[in-house]
């Protein structure tokens, strides 16, 4: 559950550093470090929904082996 919730609050604030960003009103030292925390905060997100990924292939491949036997 707390992997939902930081996923979520990760996207939240992701797209409010993308409304930052275009919003073309930061100096280019504040859009730098908007840009290097949107950028851990995609690979983080990433990590996250490779790993979810990883979880629903091997509960299939376990439901698709129960079903065989």
């Amino acid at each position: 559950m707390a992997k939902k919730i930081e996923y979520e609050k990760s996207m939240l604030r992701l797209e409010e550093i993308v409304r930052l960003l275009e919003s073309g009103e930061l100096s280019l030292e504040e859009s730098m470090k908007l840009f290097e925390e949107g950028t851990k905060l995609t690979t983080a997100c990433y990590d996250l929904l490779q790993k979810a990924e990883q979880k629903i292939v091997q509960f299939s491949e376990m439901t698709e082996k129960e079903e065989q036997a």
